[in-house]
């Protein structure tokens, strides 16, 4: 009997024994597994990253040497570097080179943070659902976030609003440097913000250009109906606007008012490279200032890496 039960005891010993064994097998094979994936991961995310740096410098290349137009850059052709006629100024994304993309998008086509244009501003944020209330506190608390001074506005908020509020921060009393600060500024909200945020750019604006505007900037600026939208459209289909007569002749609006960079591109540009199909593993999004001066070619505004 004793042996029976010493046998049924080393069995069960046996059989725990193998199912450790199983266990950190398994759990070593799955530590192999993942260390295998987090390397290649890595691998996939340095090339990628290689790749896009390299693009962004061919990208700056054919912009430094090509030929600005109201709506697009025309590419140098030059043997070793890729064939591409031309690069829209409005964003829109380019193949470029294998898996790698670009975007462009010129200052002038867009409603900047840093010059700002008040009346199309309320009307971009009109456009987007905003109240009445909701714009004029928006208004006021963005110019008061960026003077120099603690005069509240009629709508606004200097600091002793956000003290109030129990906020651990005050109004910049500066430009605004990233287009999330927004978020901070009293009468913004998340899903406004979202709303908002591809139309907006923290670089300067010299002028407008309606040529390189998406269709709630046009509106917004323009300060036209979405039937004039068309019209306007369907006429840059065939030709850019490049003066403000002819604006006139299709929307009964002006826009040179004083001087400015008027139905042509700025020298700010906002440029995105991304690395990766279908989904990217690596970008990079950059404001530059395409203008040379005596240390360098361009100067770069901001620099973000995804």
């Amino acid at each position: 009997m004793k042996s029976i039960n010493e046998k049924g005891s080393a069995t069960f010993l046996m059989v725990l024994i193998v199912m450790v064994l199983l266990t950190v097998s398994i759990g070593f094979n799955w530590l192999v597994r993942e260390y295998i994936r987090s390397a290649q991961a890595f691998q996939q995310k340095a090339e990628a990253m290689l790749r896009a740096r390299s693009a962004y410098d061919t990208l700056i290349y054919l912009m430094l040497n090509g030929k600005f137009t109201p709506k697009e850059i025309v590419c140098p052709q030059m043997e070793e570097l890729p064939e591409i006629g031309s690069i829209p100024l409005n964003g829109t994304e380019v193949p470029f080179l294998e898996d790698l993309t670009v975007k462009v998008q010129d200052s002038n086509g867009m409603l900047s943070l840093t010059t700002i244009n008040s009346g199309a501003l309320k009307r971009l944020l009109t456009y987007f659902g905003a109240e009445v209330q909701e714009v004029e506190t928006l208004m006021d608390s963005l110019l008061d976030w960026v003077d120099r001074d603690d005069l509240t506005r009629i709508n606004g908020a200097e600091r002793d609003w956000y003290s109030s509020q129990g906020l651990k921060y005050e109004p910049r009393n500066y430009p605004i440097q990233y287009k999330e600060e927004l978020k901070l500024i009293r009468g913004m909200n998340a899903e406004l913000y979202e709303k908002i945020e591809p139309y907006l750019t923290i670089l300067p604006s010299t002028g407008f250009n309606p040529n390189t505007a998406s269709d709630p900037v046009l509106i917004a600026y323009l300060d036209i109906t979405e039937d004039t939208l068309k019209v306007l459209k369907q006429y840059m289909e065939m030709k850019p606007i490049t003066s403000d007569s002819e604006l006139f002749s299709l929307t009964g609006k002006r826009i040179v008012k004083d001087e400015g960079l008027y139905f042509f591109p700025s020298s700010f540009l906002e440029i995105e490279v991304r690395a990766g199909k279908p989904r990217p593993f690596y970008a990079i999004k950059a404001g530059i200032y395409l203008k040379e001066t005596l240390y360098t070619p361009y100067s770069i505004i901001y620099w973000e890496e995804e």
